[in-house]
């Protein structure tokens, strides 16, 4: 039987006791808003991934979080705001980071589109009337667009489509388009 001195023992002990635990520190791998511009009154989505987290924060807190390489939720910012997500692992040390949602005014919209007849007889009159919200400038074609109103007037010759074309404030659109058939 072989002996080992008490000595050597110590050693190897020693050497064993001396290796660095495994990295404990939390990551944040991702954070990032999707879009990181929202118009006011809609929605986006904040997405973060972590490693070696037990623990997350939030601020401003949208809701509970859970550790996770890649997950989504769901945010209606009233008035820019900048998120910050924190991360702590088992050492208790965190990790930051912060981003910008910035929102702007609320996407212009083209509603209650309507022509009037939808079909006709070739160059008699149609309307075609429609609401806008949101708009900085509305155009509409073909035909003869009354703002007062919101109508356009046209006597189409033949199948016509009709856009109506409504920009906000950041040059965003909403368009609308309605098609009235000329009979023969």
């Amino acid at each position: 039987m072989l002996r080992i001195p008490a000595v050597a023992v110590l050693a190897i002990a020693l050497v064993g006791c001396s290796q660095t635990p495994p990295a404990t520190r939390a990551k944040i791998t991702q954070f990032k808003a999707d879009p990181d511009f929202i118009p006011a009154g809609s929605s986006g989505k904040l997405c973060y991934g972590v490693e070696n987290a037990n623990k997350l924060d939030i601020s401003p807190a949208v809701e509970k979080l859970l550790p996770a390489s890649d997950r989504c939720l769901d945010i209606t910012p009233t008035e820019t705001t900048t998120y910050t997500l924190t991360a702590y692992g088992p050492d208790g040390a965190p990790d930051k980071k912060s981003l910008e949602v910035k929102v702007g005014p609320p996407q212009p919209r083209v509603s209650d589109l309507e022509a009037r007849p939808i079909s006709v007889k070739k160059g008699r009159p149609v309307k075609v009337c429609f609401k806008v919200a949101n708009a900085k400038s509305v155009s509409a074609k073909p035909g003869k667009l009354d703002r007062r109103t919101n109508c356009l007037t046209d006597y189409p010759k033949k199948n016509t489509t009709y856009t109506i074309v409504a920009k906000g404030g950041e040059n965003e659109e909403d368009r609308g388009t309605v098609t009235v058939s000329v009979l023969r």
